[in-house]
């Protein structure tokens, strides 16, 4: 399977004449989200809030939370979500690639393949939300050389499969698995991890940055 690739180019559009303090950004994601996560102590998210002056932030992220069925699938879960929202990021993918969630095809619109969850959930957001400003993140890399799950698929397959689902619902995409920094296999990634695929307060930190660039791009 050849990897596809994606631009980031984190243009800022009109963010600067946002007033961040009217804002409710609802968070969905699996442990890179979730506040119970013990590999640090602030998230990606807090920083933001802290920089910007978010009004409030909804946090639904769960660990080990897939976005297809295997667990406490975001597939489903985003239906519960604040409706008020101004801004939503999802923020998974990993899971569904370590629990072996079978990858399928797109045009799947069954949330029994990941293409299909998906499918379920973008389409989902876009109707939940019309007129509001959601972006999908994607994983980073955790080695240098993609491997393969027990289905035989790399891991890349699982950031394709957003690229793709993403641009047929126009919503943007960030491509965490592109920047190299973020490769926890990497000289520089290693000062960032907590484990092989959680990120400490320093790694969160750097996440932020990042983040933010690219939800003031949504704008």
């Amino acid at each position: 399977m050849e990897k596809m690739t994606s631009v980031n180019t984190m243009k800022i559009n009109e963010s600067e004449m946002v007033d961040w303090t009217t804002v409710t950004w609802n968070v969905l994601g699996d442990s890179l989200t979730d506040t119970s996560n013990p590999h640090s102590e602030k998230k990606y998210y807090d920083y933001i809030q802290e920089n910007l002056h978010i009004k409030k932030i909804n946090d639904y992220g769960i660990s080990g939370s897939t976005i297809g069925t295997n667990s406490e699938p975001m597939s489903e879960r985003y239906i519960t979500m604040a409706d008020d929202a101004d801004l939503i990021t999802v923020f998974g993918g990993l899971n569904d690639y370590g629990r072996n969630h079978p990858l399928g095809d797109l045009g799947d619109t069954e949330n029994d393949t990941y293409y299909g969850a998906l499918d379920v959930l973008l389409k989902g957001l876009v109707e939940k939300y019309p007129d509001k400003k959601i972006g999908f993140i994607s994983m980073y890399a955790r080695t240098a050389t993609p491997p393969t799950n027990s289905l035989g698929v790399p891991d890349y397959a699982y950031v394709n499969a957003g690229l793709e689902v993403c641009e047929h619902y126009g919503i943007k995409h960030l491509n965490l698995y592109e920047i190299a920094s973020l490769n926890l296999s990497s000289t520089e990634g290693s000062a960032y991890k907590s484990d092989r695929s959680h990120l400490n307060d320093q790694g969160q930190e750097h996440l932020a940055k990042i983040i933010e660039r690219f939800i003031k791009s949504l704008y």
